[in-house]
């Protein structure tokens, strides 16, 4: 607490933010609010005698108090949020970035600063209610530890919400702000849509939700569905902390590697780190599936974690994007026979590779634990291995491609490539359901050419000649994807190669 009270980025805005003035007003206010509040709460009650008692100022102070739980976890998010995901973004456009990143802090120093300083009024409008809301919780009869708890999810939930704030800011540069207040709002999203988790066959994610914490008994009932790690019952609000504190962990060191370097040169994760967060991911499903909850079977439970690698590779891919300088020097390196296909500075396509291997081993270990649950069918393995090969082989065409635009002269080359992939994407799916108005098995076998979703099909359609086909679609499909591929992957060799020799001309 003492090394952040003197965190020179942390003091800047604590000085910027708690001037006197503002101080005593943004107190006034709160406390203002906090007596309104409660009169909305005394009024809207019903006693069954006249005049005040304890049973209904006891009902009074309850009301009060989850009153303002509620308000204060939603102020706290939004403000954490919103104050956090302009904070980077916001330094660029002001052009003062270089400043800070020249400075001596250290990048864990400057974190710590931004994720507390940003955000600071707002953590002192909660100390201003927290006396207040123990107190209306006390008198309201709620046991101490549910008030413990209820706190613990808020203030954790927020430092989260503000880290992915934080990290959402370093990716866009100035131009790109409007794209990072619309991730804001997906992270709220995804935490609204979390805590359909619960009747789900992986309830543990609900705990991404403080709300789902918060509601648990309010509304849920006297025997609310718990969340699950490993098959065994576990309180919402360890739930929750082990999710934030894992994935946060995460969040920060991506942030500690890039916030001090040049935009150009931001890479969100090391390789190996790459391939260890997603052998993280993989884990976590497999830890958070609730057998109890019945799943689907082994070919749907199967078809749900390709689909989930399918996203987990590509980010994979994403994160191990290297910037145009190193691999032009890892070219040279690799001319003169000085560097290897895994150094850090090459090529990104073998990463989501050994990252499908870890994935594809995971898989079949966990088919065969969860069998008694799942079940195990016949040739499982084998199609699981085609699944993975089809998700793989697409993946790896659209890093290429986003490779291949950073080594370009586009503005916002990453982006621009999302947008041509989405194109392809959105013109293969209008393709697929044209042609599904007159022929369904082409229609299949078009998808199955244009797309990876031929292999995870349901193979009880297809009968005889129609399965020759549909297997040969989706070999065909895989086929053209690795020439496509490969073309890129010469495409992008010309652009190195050039540059060498540029270099070598100037020299």
């Amino acid at each position: 607490m003492l090394s952040l009270w003197t965190n020179p980025e942390f003091v800047r805005h604590r000085r910027a933010e708690l001037r006197p003035a503002r101080l005593f007003s943004v107190g006034a206010v709160t406390l203002v609010i906090c007596i309104l509040t409660a009169l909305v709460c005394w009024s809207s009650g019903h006693s069954d005698t006249a005049g005040v008692n304890w049973p209904y100022l006891r009902e009074t102070a309850n009301r009060f108090y989850h009153s303002m739980v509620f308000i204060q976890l939603g102020v706290l998010a939004f403000w954490s949020l919103f104050a956090c995901v302009q904070s980077v973004a916001g330094e660029r456009e002001r052009k003062t970035w270089d400043f800070q990143r020249t400075t001596r802090l250290a990048p864990a120093e400057l974190l710590v600063g931004k994720l507390f300083g940003e955000p600071v009024l707002v953590y002192v409008i909660a100390l201003i209610c927290l006396p207040i809301t123990v107190l209306a919780g006390i008198i309201g009869g709620v046991r101490l530890l549910d008030i413990v708890c209820a706190y613990t999810l808020i203030f954790s939930s927020t430092l989260f919400i503000g880290l992915a704030g934080l990290w959402l800011s370093h990716l866009f540069d100035n131009r790109s702000r409007g794209v990072g207040l619309g991730g804001s709002a997906g992270i709220f999203l995804f935490l609204s849509i979390s805590m359909a988790f619960r009747a789900s066959d992986f309830p543990g994610l609900a705990a991404f939700s403080p709300l789902t914490g918060l509601l648990d008994k309010e509304f849920f009932g006297d025997h609310p569905a718990t969340a699950a790690l490993f098959g065994r019952s576990i309180p919402w609000v360890w739930m929750s902390l082990l999710l934030y504190a894992t994935c946060g962990a995460w969040l920060v060191l991506m942030l500690v590697r890039n916030l001090k370097k040049d935009y150009e040169d931001m890479r969100l994760l090391s390789r190996w780190q790459a391939v260890g967060c997603a052998a993280f991911l993989n884990f976590s499903i497999y830890a958070l599936f609730h057998p109890e909850r019945g799943a689907a079977g082994a070919y749907w439970f199967a078809i749900g974690i390709v689909m989930f690698n399918a996203v987990v590779l590509f980010a994979i891919g994403l994160a191990t994007l290297t910037p145009p300088e190193r691999l032009k020097a890892w070219w040279r390196e690799r001319a003169a026979h000085r560097a290897s296909l895994f150094d850090e500075n090459g090529p990104p396509w073998p990463w989501p590779a050994v990252s499908a291997i870890v994935a594809y081993v995971m898989l079949t270990v966990g088919l065969h634990i969860l069998k008694p649950v799942v079940g195990f069918e016949r040739g499982q393995e084998g199609r699981v291995a085609l699944q993975l090969l089809a998700v793989l082989i697409f993946v790896t065409r659209d890093i290429l491609f986003l490779q291949w635009c950073r080594l370009t002269r586009m503005r916002d080359p990453v982006m621009k490539g999302f947008l041509f992939l989405g194109l392809y994407y959105v013109a293969a799916g209008v393709l697929t359901s044209v042609l599904t108005l007159t022929s369904q098995i082409g229609a299949r076998v078009l998808c199955s050419v244009l797309t990876p979703l031929g292999p995870l099909m349901e193979a009880d359609v297809y009968s005889g000649e129609s399965a020759q086909l549909h297997f040969l679609a989706i070999c065909t499909g895989m086929a053209l994807q690795l020439a496509a591929s490969g073309f890129l992957l010469r495409a992008i060799i010309a652009k190195l190669r050039r540059s060498a020799d540029t270099l070598a001309t100037e020299g």
